[in-house]
């Protein structure tokens, strides 16, 4: 598999050594991440180098009236996913509540977005951003959010779609482990230009500490430590920049099989794996919106399914399988 890579000098991670510790000098908000070009007095720590749309990122120091009208949608708490949230729609953009967090104000044509003083720890704090309220902001400027893990392979985007504790971030942190350039952990952000493209999102990985424990992931550092996870950021002369990279294959992650197997998907068939990854509100509008952009996708890009073992020592044969089937070997 190593005569097989197509990589950078210097994205190459080094094969030794354990995490590094973080610079001294946490980075300031010069950096970019899903195109946008960060303007803010906050600490970053996830960013990358390059430019992108301007996007405003302030602590909002007003206090928001609670909403009396029901919320435009709500996320409910899942075995899968402990987020619980809801977002109200305006003419001056949304307001998002997240439990635990606060109040956001997200304006999407400005595009800024105002996060509550109340906010966790400023680590906590950048995630929670790169989630629901930069979405909104992307989904405003025409691109599709995806619930996927994004790796590159030979200089393009593969994308690694499933929905939660389907072993996408494991997955994620093995091709990390390898040598691979991370572009996205969770969420993607996808541009369906001609040909589709990946805005690479922040340099960041939450692993579970039992992966944590058993992959050497040289070229991160902790930056958070929970009970179940670790939160860690990619060196900065690892992550490489914002600059979009197209789009090679959308692999849809499934549970079974003794040896991984790639089976190529239609785009028919992949449009309801889509459909359940991406991101939309409950509005006509939107659904078609993220419909149409499913369908797009579908359209344009190589999509396979993985069929593999949800296990540890099997991470390296998929990567494998992944890239033999990616690379056209």
């Amino acid at each position: 598999m190593e005569e097989r890579k197509v990589r950078q000098v210097e994205r190459a991670l080094p094969r030794t050594g354990e995490p590094r510790r973080p610079p001294s000098d946490a980075r300031r908000a010069a950096g970019a991440c899903f195109g946008y070009e960060v303007r803010s007095d906050l600490t970053f720590h996830y960013l990358r180098e390059g430019g992108g749309d301007p996007i405003e990122v302030d602590v909002d120091e007003e206090s928001l009236p609670t909403p009396t009208d029901p919320p435009l949608h709500e996320w409910l708490p899942r075995p899968e996913n402990a987020l619980h949230a809801r977002v109200w729609a305006s003419d001056a953009g949304y307001t998002l509540w997240i439990e635990g967090v606060g109040w956001y104000r997200v304006d999407p044509s400005a595009p800024s977005i105002r996060i509550p003083t109340s906010s966790p720890s400023p680590v906590r704090r950048e995630e929670h951003i790169w989630g629901l309220p930069a979405s909104l902001c992307f989904v405003h400027r025409g691109d599709l959010p995806l619930h996927a893990a994004a790796v590159e392979v030979g200089g393009s985007a593969v994308l690694l779609a499933a929905p939660g504790r389907f072993g996408k971030t494991t997955l994620a942190a093995a091709f990390l482990k390898a040598g691979y350039r991370l572009l996205a952990e969770d969420l993607c952000c996808c541009r369906l230009s001609t040909v589709p493209q990946l805005l690479p999102g922040p340099a960041m990985l939450r692993v579970r500490r039992d992966v944590y424990e058993r992959l050497d992931l040289p070229g991160t550092y902790p930056l958070f430590d929970e009970p179940d996870r670790v939160h860690l950021a990619i060196e900065p002369t690892l992550r490489g920049d914002s600059s979009p990279v197209p789009v090679a294959a959308v692999i849809f992650l499934k549970i079974g099989g003794e040896q991984p197997i790639m089976r190529p998907v239609s785009p028919m068939d992949a449009v309801r794996d889509l459909w359940a990854v991406s991101f939309n509100l409950p509005t006509d509008a939107d659904r078609a919106r993220c419909f149409q952009g499913v369908t797009d996708l579908a359209s344009r890009v190589p999509l396979w399914e993985l069929h593999r073992r949800f296990e540890v020592d099997h991470l390296e044969p998929t990567i494998q399988a992944i890239v033999d089937s990616c690379s056209g070997a």
